[in-house]
């Protein structure tokens, strides 16, 4: 009997176990959530939200009080015949910048508002500002720092003034601070993921630039914001204009008339008790979840792992076709070159025969065949000139081959770039193209192939300029830029462009989107194996009717990577 029971006694065990634990989960989930919910209480989270307002008030007060002192120092201690001339503030000035570059300009005024000096970007000198809020202000205080306004610059600024009275004659002296500097003070503070920070007037008006992620959503119900100088940081809820609901917490400013404001969303204040209910959730569900999202990651990570070998494998692909053919073609360039090179090098050697047998010719020449001879010599020098572009030809065929050495010497990509463009400017002129040039200032000389790279830039400005027919919008941007020890050419424009089928084939020895008769496929696929004879890498990056980028990156010295290549 006793061991008939003995099953069922296990059984009931594993019962009471499998059924109290997760009762007693349950129930340590529970305290968890009554502790966090008491704990993270608004009231909590209120007085933290007070701490952090009050004590970045404070850095800001401090900061207008010590910018407020070197406006009253400098007053203090220069009079007004002093300070009137240029030369004099902007002495002042320069020492000021040395420790801090938050003022922007620093100007002298007389008693009558005229600005009869200053230091700064804008062209204040002559203005008269008598009728300026801010000179009205600090003419009855004696010193006033101004909400933010336009003035005669017409941009947002705010300024410190201070006034100094000599022999009864009063004269005032006014420093903009930087907008841009204040406003990183301002906002840097960060309060979970949503906080932020700003400052208003008491009109509600912003007293800073918008960040530039335009994040800062100023509410148009302001009216709880707004606190007196006497008054403490105040905290609120409040829906925001996006529908959610918001944090708040205003503190006044002691130095100025402002109201620093630090905003939050409320979920996001609330975050330590929205992730006890989650750490309780996950508990409950835990041992069922574990698998399934164990099981989702391994499968995510599997899948993307196949997507990306698969994407090696298309890519591969591609460069195996791209370099079979191209291989290919540059058995035949080679072959070509070769040919064309044995009758190039005899013209070139009968002409230079011509060539001294017209120089002796003309030593016992008369006078009247003179002219006839210069003709010749013309005639001569012209055949020289294309023999010489003959034999650049042929040899950028071999170097398509990959059969030639490079003729590397060091230039300034600077240079020759304007005068490649200059060589299509005409034609794209008369197409209605604008060509912009983008070159990094102060690029390093390199060391490469220019005649190659001159080829290489011609032909991607010739296939901008044909893929830009007929379009509304006609331009091509050519970009150069130090990228670590490589130079990125790019070369962009808003053509045509190419299908998706077609950017695979785009390098592709004879593949071309022109019609018939227009194109011979050959320019891009030697363009290719010219950058690739370089040491370099070339991108293809283009949307059907958007337009097409060319990024082509090259070492700084080539011919030392063509050595570590071989």
């Amino acid at each position: 009997m006793e061991s008939k029971k003995y099953p069922k006694k296990i059984r009931h065990l594993f019962f009471a176990r499998l059924v109290m634990i997760p009762v007693i989960m349950l129930l340590l989930v529970c305290a968890a959530i009554v502790f966090y919910f008491t704990f993270y209480s608004g009231k909590e989270v209120k007085s933290r939200h007070i701490i952090i307002a009050t004590d970045h008030r404070d850095m800001i007060d401090s900061f207008l009080r010590v910018k407020s002192a070197a406006l009253k120092f400098i007053i203090r201690d220069n009079d007004y015949r002093h300070l009137s001339k240029v030369e004099n503030l902007k002495n002042v000035f320069n020492n000021i910048q040395k420790e801090s570059q938050a003022f922007v300009d620093l100007g002298a005024f007389d008693s009558e508002g005229n600005h009869v000096s200053y230091v700064g970007p804008y062209d204040l000198i002559g203005k008269n500002y008598k009728t300026e809020k801010w000179f009205k202000k600090v003419k009855q205080t004696g010193f006033y720092i101004s909400d933010e306004f336009l003035g005669y610059r017409q941009r947002p600024h705010f300024i410190i003034a201070a006034k100094k009275n000599e022999n009864g004659n009063p004269w005032y002296l006014r420093a903009t601070i930087d907008s841009r500097f204040f406003s990183s003070l301002v906002t840097d503070i960060r309060i979970g993921r949503t906080g932020h920070a700003y400052i208003i007037n008491r009109s509600g008006v912003l007293q800073q630039m918008q960040r530039e992620d335009n994040s800062l959503n100023i509410d148009k119900h302001l009216d709880n914001l707004k606190t007196n100088p006497a008054s403490k940081a105040v905290t609120f809820f409040s829906g925001g204009i996006t529908g959610k609901k918001y944090l708040y917490c205003a503190v006044p400013l002691k130095v100025t008339d402002w109201t620093l404001v630090v905003k939050q969303e409320t979920l996001d204040a609330y975050f330590p008790l929205f992730m006890a209910a989650l750490i309780s959730v996950l508990i409950i569900i835990c041992g069922g979840s574990l698998v399934i999202v164990t099981g989702y990651i391994m499968a995510s990570n599997m899948a993307h792992r196949l997507k990306i070998a698969d994407a090696e494998k298309k890519e591969m692909r591609t460069q195996l076709i791209i370099a079979g053919k191209l291989a290919e073609v540059g058995e035949m360039s080679t072959g070509i070159a070769h040919e064309v090179n044995n009758p190039l090098q005899i013209i070139k050697s009968e002409t230079a025969m011509m060539d001294e047998s017209l120089n002796e010719i003309e030593k016992y020449s008369s006078e009247e065949i003179k002219p006839e001879t210069e003709i010749l010599k013309d005639c001569l020098e012209q055949i020289k000139i294309q023999v010489t572009r003959c034999g650049n030809i042929t040899r950028g065929l071999l170097t398509f081959a990959r059969k030639t050495e490079g003729n590397f010497e060091e230039f300034s990509l600077e240079k020759i770039i304007p005068e490649i463009i200059s060589l299509v400017d005409e034609k794209a002129r008369v197409e209605n193209i604008k060509i912009f040039q983008e070159i990094e200032k102060d690029l390093p000389l390199m060391i490469s192939d220019p005649g190659q790279l001159q080829q290489v830039i011609l032909n991607l400005l010739n296939n901008s300029i044909y893929a830009l027919k007929d379009r509304a919008y006609k331009e091509i941007r050519v970009k150069a830029e130090q990228i670590s020890s490589d130079v990125v050419l790019t070369v962009t424009d808003t053509g045509c462009g190419f299908k998706k089928e077609e950017m695979e084939k785009a390098f592709v020895p004879f593949f071309t989107t022109k019609p018939p008769g227009q194109g011979t496929g050959l320019g891009l696929s030697t363009v290719y194996g010219i950058v690739k004879g370089l040491g370099g890498d070339m991108e293809l990056n283009s949307s059907y009717n958007e337009g097409s980028e060319f990024k082509i990156t090259l070492p700084l010295n080539s011919a030392e990577n063509n050595k570590s290549e071989k």
